[in-house]
């Protein structure tokens, strides 16, 4: 993973909002901008920094590397200047709690600035020559300290967490020597349907939890993640749970996870006051779970739960 700072300038609104960066390919006279070029590099999963008004208000995730698109009609007169055809990537922002102003930290900021290409000046004043730069991974790393809490983290995690799971799905389709019935059931069992769904209803009749047993309100929740699992786990009805959807974000971001038993237990990093009102226990017993079904909460608890 790549982090990354850019200067919006006067299109903050429409490129955070609108969930992208847009870049000219050149400059208006048709020479080349490293700040441009850099456009090409971006990696889906690679952080990028938003500054804009003299300070960092938004993080967000690449979700798609550069693709050729003309220039965003929203820009109207903000993009007067620039050529037509230029550079896109997709990145899905967030907005933080609290806002950075690098000025007020620049003496820790500046070591870190890239020599050549650098975002801001070493006052701390925007760079206005810059769009798109390359940061180090300790610049990054100290932004992110300054920047975000467990909230954002988390909604951070889960934009990379999809992104991975969608990279292995697109690896299943691709897969030369499977027949393509068998892929798509492997496919299929990521979304908690087909052949996985069939065989965990054999197994699990309600949300352990909350007792709910109308099946069309509930999720086939994989208990080894779908992106840990090999195609066998990923269709194996131990491996997995039906879950009311509250109950199934929980135990799929680690809040709350079983004992073989079948206790629930919740990780510290779930408030009290979410806890009571998701009605959540800890301590409560649902069942106790097969021998299979222990296998995969033994994975659960040491790779998953938050703790």
């Amino acid at each position: 993973m790549a982090y990354w700072w850019v200067n919006h300038k006067q299109t903050y609104v429409q490129e955070t909002h609108g969930g992208y960066l847009w870049s000219p390919k050149r400059r208006q006279d048709g020479s080349r901008s490293q700040f441009y070029e850099n456009m090409t590099k971006v990696q889906p999963g690679d952080t990028v920094f938003s500054f804009a008004n003299a300070q960092i208000r938004d993080i967000g995730v690449a979700t798609t590397s550069a693709m050729a698109a003309t220039k965003p009609s929203e820009f109207g007169a903000a993009g007067d200047n620039w050529s037509e055809e230029g550079w896109l990537v997709r990145v899905e922002f967030q907005w933080t709690r609290k806002a950075l102003r690098p000025k007020d930290w620049i003496d820790q900021i500046r070591p870190l600035l890239p020599e050549k290409y650098a975002p801001i000046q070493p006052s701390g004043n925007g760079n206005q020559a810059a769009y798109l730069t390359s940061i180090s991974d300790d610049l990054g790393q100290l932004l992110i300290s300054f920047l975000t809490d467990s909230e954002l983290d988390a909604r951070l995690s889960d934009i990379r967490r999809e992104l991975n799971e969608d990279q292995i799905e697109r690896d299943i389709r691709d897969l030369p020597d499977v027949p393509e019935t068998d892929k798509e059931q492997l496919v299929r069992s990521r979304r908690g349907q087909g052949v996985f769904r069939r065989e965990l209803e054999k197994i699990e009749s309600c949300c352990r939890v909350t007792r709910l047993s109308e099946q069309s309100h509930l999720r086939a929740s994989h208990i080894k993640p779908w992106r840990d699992g090999t195609n066998r786990e990923r269709l194996d009805g131990n491996n997995g749970l039906l879950l009311a959807p509250h109950i199934d974000h929980l135990f799929d971001r680690g809040y709350l996870t079983f004992t073989d038993d079948g206790e629930v237990v919740l990780s510290s990093k779930l408030t009290h006051k979410a806890g009571i009102a998701l009605g959540v226990v800890p301590a409560r017993r649902v069942g106790r779970f097969n021998s299979e079904q222990r296998a995969y909460l033994a994975y659960h608890r040491k790779h998953v739960f938050l703790g």
